[in-house]
This record gives C-alpha cells, sequence and structure tokens, in this order.
C-alpha cells in the first residue's frame, strides 16, 4: 500500500494494513499501522456510484487513532460493532475529487 504524502505522524510515515474492520460493495474499513512510528490510523474509502453516467465519486479518510483505540479495533470480535462515534469530530485527512485536505471529522458509519 502506497502511503499518502499528506500523513503526518512522523517523518517518515509508511502506513501498513493491519485488519479490514468492514467490506462491501462501495465501502470500506480499515485498520492501518505506521511501520515507522507505530501509529495506529483509521481508514475508510466509499465509492459513490452515479448510475446515471456522471462518474460518482471516490472518497478516502484517514483518520489518526490513539494506541488504546488502534488496539481496541486490532482486537475486536466484531469491529463492525465497535463504537466509532468519536471518528465524527477527529480531525481527518480527506481525499476526493478536490484533492487531499484536512478536514473536522469523518463519517462514523458506511454509507453503502
Amino acid at each position: 500500500m502506497a502511503t499518502p504524502i499528506f500523513i503526518d505522524c512522523c517523518a517518515g510515515p509508511e502506513l501498513a494494513w493491519v485488519r479490514t474492520l468492514y467490506e462491501s460493495h462501495h465501502d470500506q474499513e480499515s485498520l492501518l499501522r505506521c511501520s515507522a512510528c507505530r501509529a495506529f490510523w483509521f481508514h475508510r474509502f466509499n465509492e459513490y456510484p452515479d448510475w446515471t453516467g456522471g462518474g460518482g465519486d471516490l472518497t478516502t479518510w484517514y483518520t489518526r487513532l490513539t494506541t488504546e483505540e488502534g488496539e481496541r479495533l486490532r482486537d475486536a470480535a466484531d469491529p463492525f460493532a465497535e463504537d466509532l462515534s468519536f471518528l465524527r469530530t477527529r480531525p481527518a485527512w480527506m481525499d476526493d475529487a478536490r484533492g487531499s485536505r484536512r478536514v473536522d471529522g469523518a463519517p462514523d458509519h458506511p454509507h453503502g
């Protein structure tokens, strides 16, 4: 997995997949961890299809997690049942057709 240039947990971030938390036809949630500094990241990908031929939209969010949050998701028997409401107000990186930018929060549920 290529690490986006905006990931800012350390001087040389390199994100690695830890676990897929949820996956559907148009959504994916994954737990990532930086190989360099060991910071956990929540990764959400959403595809918004446009069935009228407009092309749709691909949106990705990266939200840095605390070590406790990352370990809880890593070890959860049912990660989809975990309360992720904190993501709505946690600063995150958002990447879509308009580019990459810092946002004040990310969705806490898939939109699929």
